[in-house]
């Protein structure tokens, strides 16, 4: 049992290297004509401005060192296989308005397979997939 699960745990690690290595704030990528993060596997992951720009006008300025991008999209099983975790109290709030969900959110927000297809439309460079699970 070891052993398939090191595998699958190296599976999902390999499944993750596109994940950034380090998150950064709304407030620090705002300040760059091109905003750009390093990824796990040392690729450039680049956020579009418009997108930003979006996010910041929906965030309270105040709130902008607060919200980590880009935001992690946690595909786990532990909601089910059409459902998705997305941490963060910034984070969840960008996700309701962006939504107009009638949920409420603490640290974290569980969304479902269409509300997550619609997240994404709307956030294509400043979202990403992470896949976890518990072992």
């Amino acid at each position: 049992m070891d052993a398939e699960d090191g595998g699958f745990k190296k599976l999902v690690q390999a499944m993750n290297r596109s994940l950034p290595e380090r998150r950064r704030s709304l407030e620090e990528l705002m300040k760059e004509s091109e905003p750009s993060l390093k990824s796990r596997n040392g690729s450039i992951i680049s956020i579009d401005k418009k997108e930003l720009e979006m996010i910041a006008a929906i965030v309270p300025k105040y709130q902008w060192n607060r919200l980590m991008l880009p935001i992690i999209i946690e595909m786990t099983p532990d909601f089910g296989a059409n459902a998705a975790r997305i941490r963060g109290e910034v984070e969840c709030s960008l996700v309701i308005k962006l939504l107009e969900l009638k949920k409420s959110a603490d640290k974290f927000i569980v969304l479902y397979m269409h509300e997550i297809k619609g997240f994404r439309r709307m956030l294509p460079t400043a979202t990403q997939y992470g896949f976890y699970v518990s072992l």
